[in-house]
Parts: C-alpha cells; sequence; structure tokens
C-alpha cells in the first residue's frame, strides 16, 4: 500500500476557464445520448429478432423457432442488466477537479484484499471528474467475471504533447486476454456502436467517459500471457488550471 500523497489532496474542486467547462459539459452530454442510443438499439434488435422467430413459428410449427425466442429473451435480459452495471459510470461525475492517483488507488485497493496489486511511479495529478477512481475500479471489475484473481500493475508517468502536460497509468493485467468483441470496442478510434456485453459496454464507457476530459484508452498489448492497457488525462500542472488552484 502506498503513502497517501503530500503533494496534492484528495481532490480539490476548481472552477477553470468557460472553455475547458463547455468542452466538458458538452462531451458529458454527449456520452449520455450515445449510451441511451445504444441501449435502444440493442434492445431493437433482439425485440426484432423475437417477432421474427414468433412470425416462423406460426408460419411453420416448428420448435427450433421457440428456442429463438427464448434465446434472443435471455440476451435482451442479460442487455438489461449489463446496461444496468454500466450506468453509474456513464453519469457519475459532474465536478471537475483535481485528483491524486495514489489517494484514488489506496480507496479501490481496499476494496480486493485478495488480489496481487503492484503500483510504480511517482504520484500523479489530474484533470478529471468524480468518476476518475471508478475507472480504475473498473479495470478489477472487467477481470472478475474470470475466476482467476489476476495479478494488475499500475505505472504512472508525465509527458509533453502538445504543448501540454499529461499524465499515463500504463495499466497490465497479467495472464489474461481480451476476448474479440471487446478487442474490437478498444481498437475502434470512432465506436458509435458496439456489442452488449459487459465487458465490451465497459470498455466503451471507459473510452467516452476519458474523452469526455481530454483522455483516452488504448491497447499497447493483448496476448495469451498480459494485457496492457494505457490510460491518458490531462495534467494538473497546466496553466489553465494552476491558475485556479
Amino acid at each position: 500500500m502506498m503513502e497517501k500523497s503530500q503533494k496534492y489532496p484528495d481532490v480539490t474542486l476548481l472552477n477553470p476557464e468557460g472553455a475547458v467547462i463547455d468542452t466538458y459539459t458538452k462531451r458529458y452530454l454527449e456520452l449520455g445520448h450515445r449510451f441511451y442510443d445504444l441501449f435502444k438499439h440493442d434492445l431493437k434488435n433482439y425485440q426484432n429478432a423475437i417477432f421474427m422467430a414468433l412470425d416462423l413459428y406460426q408460419l411453420k410449427k416448428e420448435d427450433k423457432y421457440l428456442s429463438m425466442v427464448e434465446e434472443a429473451s435471455q440476451k435482451s435480459l442479460e442487455h438489461i442488466e449489463a446496461i444496468k452495471e454500466i450506468e453509474p459510470f456513464v453519469y457519475s461525475g459532474g465536478n471537475l477537479g483535481f485528483y491524486s492517483f495514489y489517494a484514488c488507488m489506496n480507496r479501490i485497493i481496499s476494496k480486493y484484499p485478495d488480489r496481487e496489486i503492484e503500483i510504480n511511479g511517482n504520484d500523479i495529478c489530474v484533470f478529471a471528474d468524480s468518476a476518475f477512481p471508478k475507472l480504475f475500479d473498473l479495470m478489477f471489475q472487467i477481470t472478475l467475471d474470470n475466476e482467476t484473481k489476476h495479478k494488475i500493475s499500475f505505472t504512472t508517468s508525465e509527458f509533453q504533447e502538445d504543448g501540454l502536460k499529461k499524465c499515463n497509468v500504463k495499466v497490465e493485467i497479467h495472464n489474461f486476454s481480451i476476448p474479440g468483441n471487446a478487442l474490437e470496442t478498444i481498437l475502434n478510434e470512432d465506436t458509435n456502436s458496439v456489442t452488449g456485453d459487459r465487458m465490451s459496454l465497459s470498455f466503451y464507457v471507459a473510452k467516452m467517459i476519458l474523452y469526455r476530459y481530454s483522455g483516452n484508452l488504448k491497447l499497447t498489448e493483448s496476448t495469451k500471457d498480459k494485457t496492457v492497457l494505457s490510460v491518458t488525462f490531462l495534467s494538473a500542472d497546466n496553466p489553465v488550471f494552476n491558475s485556479n488552484r
């Protein structure tokens, strides 16, 4: 367990320049609309499959079409349950501020005493909202469907890009590989639709939450032995934020 950061408080709320708030608000609303459209689109597909199978059963009286109805109905229910689990991540946030990575991770680690967790690098302070710690909690939850308690390593770093200071967290999930559907969700830079399985939805929402405050999620390695994700945020040590601290 790492010591609490002395450089940064847990959370410091701020009121940055209007352009920053306007961009955040626009993207926050965009995520909500996309999530609703995704939910509606997938449910409509399942509904169409049910109606089609019922029509075929009425026409041919073959039991296999009733099995198709049952399968589509089950998938529809699973999709609704997945949406219910992911929805809090979509609509969390709303208060922009400075977040200490170490402080967030201390709280998350305490929830998983049976997991092997490694933290490397210095503490970083990011400009985000209250969904920030939940994103890393999501990394643990994504692997819970598998009985293996995968080791997870987090490594922090900072860098300059386009005149801005940014923070990066490399997330290594050992002995874990991402299934094809979820993998496609991460690799697609312009994802507007996604399959309804829980892992794909989790990655989709993670990408969109990061997007709303100019962050991103990328896959840098995917093998049977290890999955490596790169999570990038704006650093709090940028002039536009420092003037409000």
